[in-house]
């Protein structure tokens, strides 16, 4: 009985020391109640990206590479001329590699990955060289390329007659000589050959495939007067001012998607005057990474004055060859920091002692931090000797 009276007592004593809660008032386990049971937002849906099968098979057939599944490419591979395709392709592409891919790989990511490397890239001058605007900047994730070189649809090639099909490819093969030997496209050799492989899509298709990328989407397009792109129906792409082509990619061993753009369009004076628009959409990208090489001097001449006006007005970083921009617009302007690389030479006979540029060449052998350039490209692939400067914004100026 005693016992009974003592928890008695205890439970009073206990209740008794215990706070009340006050009204309106919640006690702690509640409130951990409250945040355990709190509803969280749904995550968004994933996005989904809907690949174009039927273009990444073309493009690999295209690009020489054997089908990852089977369609109606896979039957043609055991065609000898394209088995005899696939080998020079192969022999050639693994040539370029590892005389100039490779060593480009390397110094890009000691030196062009430093610079805001991620920026969209313009590449005026450019025809369908897709292939080194990617090795050099790989992490871009827009591409805009520009040339006088036109844009067709690529034949349907598993539906053409085999002899039409095996010229074909004979045409496309002859028409990246330049590249895999000279790492530039000769204009003279694109009018022939490009009428053969009806335009700049098969070596572009080229590029983006044996780059390590697949096709996602392509769509022809042009710029409308707010700068905005527009999607044309390909039968009435020539028409249009601006005629252009879009290109979504992704890059298989990272999965990132890339935006490439082609315009068929004249870059003078009088052919940015006509196109307002295209000066617009390139200036909505800005600020942007330019790239220039074997631009055959143009910007030295005065029809080409605006599209060198656009570049310095946007470009955050600039790598060019001495055929872009004249080295005098930039040595006497504090908004300009200059980088050399490599060891410059006069122009080649074909543009003869015109293009030198003395202060040019003044500028390379004063320079004290100037660095050596692995790998030629350009106009001096014969020599193997070759220059290229990075123009940079600085923080005084309209560029560095």
């Amino acid at each position: 009985m005693r016992l009974f009276f003592v928890c008695l007592l205890a439970a009073s004593l206990f209740q008794a020391c215990t706070p009340t809660p006050k009204e309106n008032e919640t006690i702690a386990i509640d409130s951990v109640a409250q945040d355990t049971v709190a509803i969280l937002p749904e995550p968004p849906p994933p996005v989904i990206i809907y690949k174009d099968s039927a273009l990444d098979n073309l493009g690999r057939f295209v690009a020489g590479l054997s089908q990852t599944d089977s369609n109606a490419f896979s039957a043609l591979e055991v065609d000898h001329y394209w088995q005899d395709y696939k080998t020079a392709m192969d022999k050639s592409w693994d040539k370029m590699f590892e005389t100039r891919l490779s060593k480009i790989t390397g110094w890009r990511d000691s030196t062009l990955a430093h610079h805001n490397d991620s920026l969209t890239l313009f590449y005026p001058f450019s025809g369908p060289d897709f292939l080194h605007a990617t090795y050099l900047y790989p992490h871009a994730s827009t591409y805009i390329l520009a040339a006088l070189e036109p844009i067709a649809a690529v034949p349907q090639l598993d539906t053409l007659p085999i002899t039409v099909r095996d010229k074909f490819l004979d045409t496309l093969g002859v028409s990246l000589r330049d590249i895999f030997q000279k790492s530039y496209f000769i204009t003279k050799h694109m009018k022939t050959d490009l009428k053969q492989v009806k335009g700049v899509l098969p070596p572009l298709y080229f590029f983006i495939q044996r780059s390590g990328h697949e096709f996602i989407s392509q769509s022809f397009i042009t710029i409308d007067s707010t700068g905005t792109e527009t999607e044309v129906d390909l039968k009435k792409l020539h028409w249009q001012k601006t005629p252009g082509v879009k290109l979504v990619i992704r890059n298989i061993a990272t999965q990132e998607i890339k935006t490439v753009y082609y315009f068929s369009v004249s870059i003078s004076n009088g052919g940015l005057t006509e196109r307002p628009e295209f000066v617009t959409f390139i200036s909505k990208h800005a600020p942007f990474n330019t790239f220039v090489k074997s631009a055959s001097y143009l910007m030295h001449n005065t029809h080409f004055t605006s599209i060198k006006d656009l570049i310095l007005a946007n470009t955050e970083n600039l790598f060019q060859d001495d055929t872009g921009i004249p080295y005098k617009d930039f040595k006497k302007n504090l908004g300009f920091a200059v980088q050399f690389y490599g060891e410059y030479v006069k122009p080649v006979k074909d543009f003869g002692d015109a293009r030198y540029q003395a202060d040019l060449d003044s500028a390379f052998k004063a320079s004290t931090i100037r660095q050596k350039l692995p790998f030629s490209l350009g106009y001096h692939w014969g020599s193997a000797k070759q220059h290229y400067i990075l123009v940079q914004k600085n923080e005084v100026g309209e560029m560095k």
